[in-house]
């Protein structure tokens, strides 16, 4: 059997889920992304460290914001928003 692996990273799995319900609970990002619960929990908690989405209560869940000036840590992104790669994912990026 061939070894599965993914193309996004945990962190990006739970951006795109976080952009495509902004109300999901943690346990629906497990579910959809095939990580536990805890990863979710710890995952989510450094993108609120990272400033990357904030999240406030709505209710009895929380609710999440994605930041849309948030910039990727990393050189080679330095002019792409985390807000560009959830739209280029889930298919919403607009051509040039």
């Amino acid at each position: 059997m061939p070894k599965r692996w993914n193309f996004l990273s945990n962190h990006g799995l739970v951006i795109l889920h976080i952009v495509q319900n902004t109300q999901a609970t943690l346990r629906e990002i497990a579910l959809s992304t095939g990580l536990t619960e805890r990863a979710v929990y710890q995952i989510v908690r450094e993108l609120e460290e990272g400033k990357f989405i904030s999240k406030r209560k709505v209710g009895r869940r929380n609710a999440y914001t994605l930041n849309e000036r948030a910039i990727l840590n990393y050189p080679a992104y330095s002019q792409a928003t985390i807000a560009d790669v959830g739209r280029i994912i889930s298919g919403t990026a607009q051509p040039d």
